[in-house]
């Protein structure tokens, strides 16, 4: 089995460099073995190109960041179309979908995000990765 992975969404890479308890967590996971991953994708929602995004282009210089090949891309489809059929909701993002991926892809971990009901939905099959709110 992989190692077990701290995917980040776009709601809290900011958080992994302003939020000190946060940080701490994010670091004590990595420090233990887990791998941390920012997908590059999540930079689209998570940067404006103004000063303020300062505290993610830190995040993503300390931790950096994770493309997402065909065979991911593939995988994030997936998890989408699952979502979908269960009809509880609207269609996670396809953005959330690279990101529950990303999580899957790793087989253990945990992904914060500020939309946990998504990105459960999506990893509903997986309970060995948590989602939760930093």
């Amino acid at each position: 089995m992989s190692v077990p992975r701290v995917v980040l969404d776009s709601g809290v890479v900011d958080l992994a460099e302003t939020d000190q308890e946060f940080r701490w967590v994010v670091r004590d996971l990595v420090e233990g073995g887990w791998e941390a991953v920012i997908p590059t994708v999540v930079l689209a929602e998570a940067v404006t190109g103004r000063p303020t995004d300062a505290p993610v282009n830190r995040a993503v210089k300390r931790l950096g960041t994770k493309d997402t090949d065909q065979a991911m891309a593939r995988r994030a489809g997936q998890l989408r179309s699952g979502a979908e059929r269960a009809k509880t909701r609207r269609v996670p993002s396809g953005i959330d979908a690279i990101v529950a991926a990303h999580a899957a892809d790793a087989g253990a971990g945990v992904v914060f995000t500020t939309d946990p009901v998504d990105l459960r939905r999506l990893l509903a099959d997986f309970p060995q990765i948590a989602v939760e709110r930093p």
